[in-house]
């Protein structure tokens, strides 16, 4: 094989040698006079031209990246499954959510008459007007705040449930799903209780 590809001129000029016959004796006297010049020079000509630069024409070859494989977006393991909250458990901790709201809304309303009966109360005599009172009015708030404990109490059996369900299903974590709810409750139950204790102890037993 002599050679993939030869430049445009250097075709031109040996099919117009070789072709192109004469048409009268002059002309055919000088083709015979180019034939024995330049037919030992083919050869070093038709190597010079393979010899060439390459970069002077388009490569034929494939590209590397036409030979890879085309990219395509990573498919998600069959059992990759996303952790929805259901209906019917988000129901429940919203109705939860929203008695413990209510019972949030009752203890705030009571907590600065109790804090003041507790400081009308501090130092006085066991026993007393005062004393009794303030307790009286402690207990009150405790009461208001009843829901609150009993809303966290439901969500803590709820979650508990949930995670033994997850477990056993396969399920994904769902019972994850629930803890904001937990939180909130919990934090909230937490900041009652500080003020209750503060409260009982300015009273005093």
């Amino acid at each position: 094989m002599l050679c993939q590809r030869l430049s445009p001129r250097f075709a031109r000029q040996t099919l117009q040698i070789l072709i192109h016959l004469p048409a009268s004796d002059t002309r055919r006297k000088r083709y015979s006079m180019m034939k024995r010049i330049t037919a030992p020079l083919l050869p070093a000509l038709i190597l010079s031209a393979c010899a060439a630069p390459q970069g002077e024409f388009p490569s034929l070859l494939r590209r590397p990246y036409e030979t890879k494989a085309p990219i395509t977006a990573p498919v998600p393991p069959e059992n990759a499954v996303l952790a929805v909250l259901p209906a019917d458990l988000r129901a429940k901790a919203e109705a939860l959510a929203a008695r413990h709201r209510a019972a949030q809304i009752a203890y705030r309303d009571l907590l600065p008459q109790s804090d003041n009966a507790a400081r009308a109360a501090s130092g006085t005599a066991v026993g007393s007007e005062a004393w009794v009172s303030a307790h009286l009015q402690v207990s009150r708030l405790d009461k208001a705040r009843a829901d609150s404990k009993a809303a966290l109490a439901e969500i803590d059996r709820m979650i508990t449930a949930q995670m033994n369900a997850d477990i056993q299903g396969n399920s994904p974590d769902i019972a994850a799903l629930l803890m904001p709810y937990q939180n909130r409750l919990a934090t909230d139950t937490a900041a009652q209780d500080a003020e209750i204790e503060r409260l009982s102890a300015l009273i005093g037993v």
